[in-house]
């Protein structure tokens, strides 16, 4: 039996993959994101608020011709600007990364992830 190789078929097989690694992609960062949000202990009297935010990280998937896309951030409308002043600071308060490290800090255990 000869096997017929497309590259039709290769994309849609690739895509395919990438969707369902980028699963494990986005439930891995969201989680690591989430332990480093909560572990920041300045100032002290934000840890509850934290936690909140914290419980707000969700992560999406979108597919299109020519790219499957991995998004993790903070849902909620105007609160997803909460995690954002957390990870960049403000004026009034120092910046305390901790998304950007979620995924710069684990690039190669994320691309090991997506290749399965």
């Amino acid at each position: 039996m000869t096997l017929k190789w497309t590259p039709e078929k290769f994309k849609k097989q690739l895509i395919a993959d990438l969707e369902a690694n980028g699963q494990v992609v986005g439930e891995f960062v969201r989680t690591d994101a989430r332990r480093r949000l909560t572990g920041i202990t300045d100032p002290d009297w934000g840890a509850a608020y934290r936690a909140f935010v914290s419980g707000l990280l969700a992560y999406e998937i979108k597919t299109d011709r020519a790219a499957v896309t991995i998004s993790v951030g903070v849902r909620g409308g105007r609160l997803k600007w909460h995690g954002f002043y957390i990870e960049t600071g403000t004026r009034k308060q120092a910046p305390h990364p901790w998304l950007r490290p979620a995924v710069f800090e684990n690039r190669k255990k994320i691309v090991a992830l997506l290749e399965g």
